[in-house]
């Protein structure tokens, strides 16, 4: 095929942000046909963004079965990502799911299974963080012994959550109606960086609380983590307030030197040598949605494999078992 077609299946703030731009970006080796919402004001405000006339949908089986498609990408609440991914896997397209890959690694397990049915299938979870460059350069530099053996790390994070900011305003963000709530939408991201410069991860414990009454089931969470390659290390995040005098990094020690990654920058010293980089554009989402893209034209590979995406959920359930018993727990890796 010399375009991929590929239909939108949600139209809210994120896709209005990141997703329908980037594909715009892209229009020389995509065409989105057709977008689907529950309301019609929003997808119209998705079409708009797009070089294309699309048609508009309130009803992803009859989108499935109307158009003629290659992919589709859904950008759905967490709590309908399990069953509009199940219907674009069985319906034989390739898929771009939204993060997490489910609520819950029992909901996560038939999905997998339902992809490995179809060889040939291209199924990408859109964690952009494994797009974040520097996460990845720093990942790079710890194998490539710029720091010695890295022995510990601190993960510290303060990301409020104010009233009337996008976030805030997206209620299903706020419901209580999946696990974790923010401590699952944005911990996502923090397990696949930690994955992503450390290694897997093999056991936790933690302590979970909800600070603020408006962003429930929890909100901040603070936990220890042993890694497989040795390490341990700390990880803090909270939702309901900030601190102007952190940076939200994840600091690393190694036997010959440290690290600090951000989004933004890396930061190696070892000695009295200290180097620095900077990133910025592309925008990590853009970044992966074109690796989707070009794997489903090509079938080149790309960094989020569903498999990918279950082990950065087994971190986040294993955090939130281990807040709720107050004992270590184990993180899966049966998958």
């Amino acid at each position: 095929m010399s375009r991929l077609r590929l239909a939108l299946i949600g139209a809210g703030t994120f896709a209005r942000k990141a997703h329908a731009p980037a594909y715009a970006a892209l229009q020389e080796r995509c065409q989105v046909v057709a977008v689907y919402s529950r309301s019609h004001a929003s997808a119209a405000a998705v079409a708009a963004l797009l070089p294309q006339p699309v048609m508009i949908y309130d009803h992803i089986p009859s989108l499935l079965a109307a158009e003629k498609l290659d992919a589709v990408d859904i950008v759905l609440p967490i709590p309908l990502l399990p069953e509009a991914t199940a219907l674009a896997l069985a319906a034989g397209v390739h898929v771009v799911s939204e993060k997490p890959i489910a609520p819950s690694l029992a909901q996560a397990r038939p999905l997998l299974d339902l992809h490995r049915q179809r060889p040939g299938q291209v199924w990408m979870v859109a964690e952009n963080w494994r797009y974040e460059e520097a996460y990845v350069r720093a990942g790079q530099a710890i194998r490539d012994g710029r720091i010695g053996r890295p022995l510990t790390c601190d993960f510290s994070l303060q990301l409020p959550v104010p009233p009337g900011s996008p976030n805030y305003r997206t209620a299903w963000r706020r419901s209580g109606d999946f696990p974790g709530g923010f401590l699952l939408d944005g911990g996502i991201h923090h397990a696949a960086g930690l994955r992503l410069v450390l290694g897997e991860v093999e056991s936790v414990g933690a302590v979970v609380a909800q600070q603020r009454d408006d962003l429930p089931p929890a909100d901040t969470l603070a936990a220890w983590l042993r890694f497989a390659n040795g390490v341990i290390g700390s990880y803090t995040v909270t939702y309901a307030a900030g601190s102007p005098l952190g940076d939200n990094g994840l600091h690393v020690v190694g036997t010959q030197g440290s690290l600090r990654v951000t989004t933004q920058k890396l930061i190696i010293q070892r000695g009295d040598e200290r180097t620095e980089e900077s990133f910025g554009l592309p925008y990590s989402t853009h970044r992966g949605l074109a690796a989707f893209v070009e794997s489903a034209l090509t079938g080149a590979p790309h960094r989020n494999s569903p498999e990918e995406a279950l082990a950065d959920l087994a971190i986040v359930e294993a955090l939130l078992a281990a807040g709720e018993s107050g004992m270590a727990v184990s993180v899966a890796s049966d998958f």
